[in-house]
């Protein structure tokens, strides 16, 4: 059976450009979704683009470890969403489940506002690519750079949600990594980095945690 570095091996002709446009779709669908089953998904595609893009400047055994690790953060959000909305289908929050329907419409109306921003933020960090390029990075690499912290800050901007603004900081920390990895390749830098995300996903599910149960003590005084 395959390992995971050999599944590595074997996809690396897609770490160029391929892997930046995959990074672009699902860091902008991050920015525009607001469906938390989506955004799991689009964020675990998010890191496997990013582990391909980092085949190329670390060794494939640690870019793997790093891709372990935002998977295992994919399944702490994932699991962390699932009961969530348990809590939230509860018989207590059944009186609230008409008023629900109504904000369809403004949330039809901010993914069209978040659209446009992504839009214009991709195509800032894609003249930043090539007018500001980063030192020790290719071209293709430093662009993914760019839309991946730019992405990042806007999905930060444009949340209140804490599991928004935890993968926005993801995203974020994300852009970093591919770059300070470059100049630093070494393994404390790897572990450091990974521990960050790995705690940034364990304040955010605690987070969204603590919302859900400030609401039910709002809906039961």
């Amino acid at each position: 059976m395959p390992t995971l570095v050999d599944l590595l091996a074997r996809v690396s002709f897609l770490a160029a450009m391929p892997a930046v446009a995959g990074v672009l779709v699902t860091a902008g669908l991050l920015v525009v979704s607001r469906e938390w089953r989506l955004n799991v998904i689009a964020l675990a595609v998010q890191y496997f683009f990013v582990v391909l893009l980092l085949t190329r400047l670390i060794r494939l055994e640690v870019a793997a470890v790093k891709g372990l690790i935002g998977w295992m953060i994919c399944m702490v959000f994932y699991l962390t969403e699932r009961r969530a909305s348990v809590l939230e289908q509860s018989p207590a929050a059944e009186g609230t489940a008409v008023s629900r329907r109504w904000p369809r419409w403004v949330m039809s109306a901010r993914a069209s506002f978040s659209l446009l921003a992504g839009l214009l933020v991709s195509v800032a960090a894609y003249t930043a690519a090539l007018r500001i390029p980063l030192p020790e990075v290719p071209t293709d690499i430093t662009l993914a750079c760019y839309l991946l912290v730019g992405l990042g800050l806007l999905l930060i901007g444009l949340s209140e949600a804490p599991m928004q603004v935890g993968v926005g900081l993801l995203t974020f920390l994300s852009g970093f990594d591919l770059f300070y990895v470059a100049l630093e390749p070494s393994l404390a830098v790897t572990g450091l980095l990974g521990a960050v995300s790995f705690l940034i996903a364990l304040a955010t599910a605690y987070l969204r945690v603590a919302q859900i149960a400030a609401g039910g003590e709002e809906r039961n005084p």
